[in-house]
């Protein structure tokens, strides 16, 4: 068996911010956790909110599944570390408040793999993805995030008639994908002004209706208006609405939202799980492979407003996202 692994957080000079954690049991399991960034800056025994998360679902999965006899299938893992970060709230003082605010949630996408006697197994809640093969890729895509991403990329040409500082550019397309179009001007007041911000929130919503027309307009017009921070919390975990989507928070995950899928294991040679900071995936197995795409990927396109889709861009000092990948070769 070879194991590779890579992990570094969107601040190459603060790793220990990273919001990803990696899960290696050999011959039992494999995980990439993505914590979900805080957006009010809510900590947990000094950590942001998405780490805190990630580390919490790391620690319990692992524990879950070092026991000798653990013999648990992914719903049950599910429900399993739902319990757990359900008793992180309650540890600390948190349970009442997190009911009525979903931004001081900690929340955290999932992306495992569980080999079994006769199958390798597949669970996924979240965005991070999982190629089997090098050529079976498993990932559960968001319309959610491809709004908000859409809204950003219509509001880069007009930041850039504005100004033409780069890391400004980028600081203000994440506000107005964080807090949306209905935010106080006075956060953007220095770059935008009324006028600018009707005209991004027209043009996002005439896109996104393009792009999504199965989406309905009133769901569209909500995140457009309310960004990241006031409109997305209201999707997690909610089975009623179509842009519902999975993650791991303390809260029922839906069964229907955890994608499993199982393949036999004797036809499983290689396995790599990667979070959402790999824009570009890997042309081959290894973690230089899936670096190399990732330098591609930010030379290309380093803004995300052109070849891929994103929330968020890099900077000469920042990338868009924390990013992981973890390989696994069953047979050489």
């Amino acid at each position: 068996m070879l194991i590779e692994a890579f992990s570094e957080g969107k601040n190459p000079s603060a790793p220990h911010a990273n919001e990803d954690q990696l899960v290696i049991l050999p011959g039992r399991a494999f995980a990439v956790i993505d914590g979900v960034t805080d957006r009010l800056g809510t900590r947990y025994d000094g950590m942001l909110s998405g780490q805190y998360a990630a580390v919490t679902v790391k620690r319990a999965l692992e524990h879950l599944l070092s026991a000798p006899d653990a013999d648990m299938d992914g719903i049950a893992i599910v429900r399993a570390l739902t319990a757990e970060v359900a008793a992180a709230y309650k540890a600390h003082g948190m349970a009442e408040k997190v009911q009525k605010d979903w931004n001081l949630r900690l929340s955290a996408a999932l992306a495992l793999v569980l080999v079994q006697a006769e199958t390798v197994d597949v669970i996924l809640v979240g965005d991070s993805g999982v190629r089997i093969n090098g050529e079976h890729v498993l990932r559960m895509e968001k319309d959610l995030d491809l709004i908000t991403s859409i809204l950003r990329r219509q509001a880069w040409p007009v930041i850039g008639r504005k100004t033409a500082d780069p890391e400004k550019q980028e600081q203000i397309s994440r506000r107005v994908t964080w807090h949306g179009t209905r935010q106080s001007l006075e956060m953007v007041a220095d770059t935008l002004d009324a006028d600018d911000m009707a005209l991004i929130e027209r043009l996002a919503i005439e896109a996104n209706i393009e792009a999504l027309p199965h989406v309905t307009q009133a769901d569209i017009e909500n995140l457009v208006r309310g960004g990241i921070v006031n409109a997305q919390g209201g999707y997690q975990n909610n089975a009623s609405l179509q842009l519902g989507y999975p993650c791991i928070d303390g809260f029922e995950v839906p069964q229907h939202m955890i994608k499993i899928e199982r393949f036999p294991r004797a036809e499983v040679e290689t396995v790599e799980i990667y979070s959402d900071g790999y824009f570009k995936l890997g042309d081959e197995f290894g973690v230089a492979a899936w670096e190399k795409a990732f330098a591609e990927a930010e030379r290309d396109d380093p803004a995300k407003i052109r070849l891929y889709s994103s929330p968020k861009g890099s900077t000469a000092s920042l990338w868009a996202d924390d990013r992981t990948y973890l390989a696994v070769r069953f047979r050489n």
